[in-house]
C-alpha cells in the first residue's frame, strides 16, 4: 500500500518542472552519506593495517638480529665471554673458529653493535635496523654451553620482546661476569 502511494506521488511529480533537480540532489546526498560511512570505516582499517605493518617490520628486524647472533654464537664461536660494561649493560665477546677473528657485541645508544677484530683491522657495525630501538638488552649464562639473550625492539610506539636460547656447538662460555 505504501509502495503504491509513493509510486503514484513520484509519477505525479516526475512531470513537473524541477523534479529532475530535486531527484538529482537527493541522489547526491545519499551518495555523500554512503561516502562518509565508507571513509569513516576505512580509516580504522588503515590504522589497523599500519599497526600490523609495524609489527611485521619489528618481527623481521628481531628475526634478523637473532639469526646473526645465532650464526656467530652457536656455530662460529670457540670461546664466548659474557661480561658487563661500566654502565651495567651486558657485553658478549667471542673468538671464532676463523683464526684470529673475534666479535664483541655491545649495547649502546639504544642499539646493538658488533665489533669485528682481526689481526690487523678493527671495525664496529650496527646489528640493528636504524629506525628500531633496542631496549632492555640482557644476556645470561645458563650453563657452560647455553646462553639466553633477551631484548625488546621498539618502533613508533609499538614494541615486541624477543628471547632466544643459544646452544654453542663449537665453543663454550668461559667467563660469566654478568
Amino acid at each position: 500500500m505504501i509502495k503504491e502511494k509513493f509510486a503514484a506521488i513520484w509519477y505525479k511529480w516526475k512531470n513537473e518542472q524541477g523534479f529532475l533537480l530535486v531527484e538529482l540532489q537527493l541522489s547526491m546526498a545519499a551518495a555523500a552519506l554512503l561516502m562518509v560511512m565508507f571513509c569513516s570505516s576505512s580509516v580504522s582499517i588503515l590504522q589497523n593495517c599500519q599497526k600490523m605493518l609495524l609489527d611485521m617490520q619489528l618481527q623481521d628486524a628481531g628475526r634478523y638480529m637473532l639469526s646473526m647472533l645465532e650464526k656467530d654464537l652457536a656455530y662460529d664461536s670457540v670461546q664466548i665471554t659474557v661480561s658487563k660494561d661500566f654502565r651495567g649493560a651486558a657485553k658478549i665477546g667471542c673468538r671464532t673458529v676463523f683464526g684470529g677473528k673475534s666479535y664483541l657485541y655491545t649495547w649502546e645508544n639504544n642499539g646493538l653493535y658488533k665489533q669485528i677484530q682481526t689481526a690487523g683491522t678493527k671495525g664496529k657495525n650496527p646489528l640493528y635496523i636504524p629506525d628500531c630501538k633496542v631496549m632492555d638488552w640482557q644476556v645470561k649464562k645458563l650453563d657452560d654451553k647455553t646462553l639466553l639473550v633477551e631484548f625488546i625492539l621498539q618502533k613508533q610506539g609499538r614494541q615486541q620482546k624477543f628471547r632466544r636460547v643459544f646452544y654453542c656447538l663449537n665453543g663454550r662460555i668461559v667467563q660469566d661476569g654478568a
